[in-house]
């Protein structure tokens, strides 16, 4: 079985794909904008995250496809997704758990327009009662993602991806696959973080859109090492 043959998938993904591609000139000109801006260097997540409400920022088509499959190899039971946008990530996800049989996935979006559109777009794919959207920082709705996890998206402001992972751990199982997109800044301390193996996971970055981290959780630490 594959759901991403599926017509009523295939065709509103690639809608959304489509429409996020025409959004990229004005998304690259705002972002260059707002980082020229005299204040650009000093935005916390949540500012960005304001600036960029009317944006898809999604995973593009390969990248979808390797969510996919990493669904279908791990059989997860619990999916996690830090940064849910308007959905595009979570079909994908939740197309692996629906040809898998089983799972649960949890995304979590800051912006409530955004979520909103999300649980739609899940809605038309015929994947909704899989997913749990939560609205909020993602710091307070993934305090508790309701079980183990299998496998870890982080996908939202990629200056919290050290934090939000540090709180989860707790609930990754051995083996658990943590992907962070959208780290291809080589002064982005997130990857130096995680390959530390001091921190517990086996990691390395793999080429796709953005700069993309994947790492494993061997289930153990040597030390707790401070969030970059």
């Amino acid at each position: 079985m594959n759901s991403l043959a599926d017509p009523t998938v295939s065709e509103l993904l690639e809608r959304l794909h489509a429409e996020a591609d025409a959004q990229m000139p004005e998304l690259r000109s705002t972002i260059r904008a707002t980082r020229e801006a005299e204040d650009g260097n000093d935005l916390t997540p949540e500012a960005w995250y304001d600036k960029l409400q009317d944006f898809y920022l999604p995973v593009n088509r390969e990248q979808g496809r390797f969510l996919y499959q990493t669904v279908r190899a791990v059989q997860p039971e619990r999916i996690v997704e830090f940064g849910s946008s308007f959905g595009v990530s979570a079909i994908y996800l939740a197309a692996g758990l629906r040809d898998n049989g089983a799972g649960t996935l949890v995304g979590s979006e800051l912006i409530e327009k955004k979520a909103a559109t999300a649980r739609k777009n899940l809605v038309a794919a015929g994947l909704d009662d899989l997913a749990d959207i939560r609205t909020g920082d993602a710091r307070q709705t993934l305090k508790d993602p309701g079980g183990p996890i299998e496998i870890l998206l982080l996908d939202g402001g990629p200056a919290l991806y050290a934090e939000i992972l540090q709180m989860l751990v707790p609930n990754l199982r051995p083996g658990a696959v943590v992907i962070a997109d959208n780290v291809d800044d080589e002064d982005h301390p997130y990857p130096t973080w995680v390959r530390d193996p001091a921190h517990g996971f086996v990691s390395s970055s793999i080429r796709l859109k953005g700069g993309t981290e994947y790492s494993i959780w061997t289930g153990t630490t040597t030390q707790r090492g401070a969030t970059p």
